[in-house]
């Protein structure tokens, strides 16, 4: 079955048409590589899969869940990494965020902790896991933030430009680590500016262009 499938969505801001019936279907152990210029929509995809909005006509459905009917109990399946956003609390250590990310969707106890030290180590972050975040740098909070949005363990993983700020051995990890996931079995979705990274990882790239996903390459 898809892990998540898009039936004739459509979307618009105002005057301005993101997206005009568009009709996807996604795979578990597939990467999809989103490209396209600033503002054509790559974010509000995202944003439309996992719930954060709604398409103005047409359906999604996450592993055959109504995101819109029941957007809770398919957020349990979801992981989401969003660029700009305040992913993380500043006043906890790293640790505190993994457990506290992963105890919202669901995961507590020893599973917690074992995922945790994994992303911990994974993202070379273990040796700040007692720190407060608001004591570090934007690479390191960002290698953070994206370790939460992994923490419960998802099957479906969304990531807006989740290579920004990250230094040249910490996005060839985020590189390998993502690889591993779709042997998993997992769906990765990520909307980026990072070309080379795009060709390096996709199964599948799709080019969003007036409001059409107007390639598949």
């Amino acid at each position: 079955m898809e892990s998540v499938k898009i039936n004739n969505l459509s979307k618009r801001y105002y005057d301005r048409c993101i997206f005009h019936r568009i009709n996807f279907s996604f795979y578990p152990g597939k990467i999809i590589g989103l490209l396209g210029d600033n503002g054509v929509g790559k974010t509000t995809f995202i944003k439309l899969i996992c719930g954060l909005i709604y398409p103005d006509e047409g359906e999604v459905f996450v592993n055959g869940i109504d995101i819109k009917k029941q957007r809770s109990k398919s957020m349990q399946n979801i992981g989401v990494f969003l660029e700009g956003s305040r992913s993380t609390y500043w006043k906890l250590t790293a640790w505190q965020n993994l457990l506290y990310f992963s105890g919202l969707k669901g995961t507590f106890g020893k599973l917690a902790h074992n995922q945790a030290k994994n992303l911990l180590q994974i993202f070379d972050l273990w040796d700040i896991r007692n720190t407060k975040v608001e004591l570090l740098s934007f690479g390191v909070k960002q290698r953070l933030a994206l370790a939460c949005s992994l923490s419960h363990d998802p099957s479906i993983i969304l990531l807006d430009e989740p290579t920004s700020g990250l230094d040249k051995q910490s996005s060839i990890i985020f590189e390998r680590f993502i690889k591993q996931l779709a042997h998993e079995n997992k769906l990765v979705i990520i909307a980026s500016h990072d070309h080379g990274m795009i060709e390096r990882i996709s199964h599948t790239t799709l080019i969003i262009k007036n409001g059409l996903i107007s390639h598949v390459l």
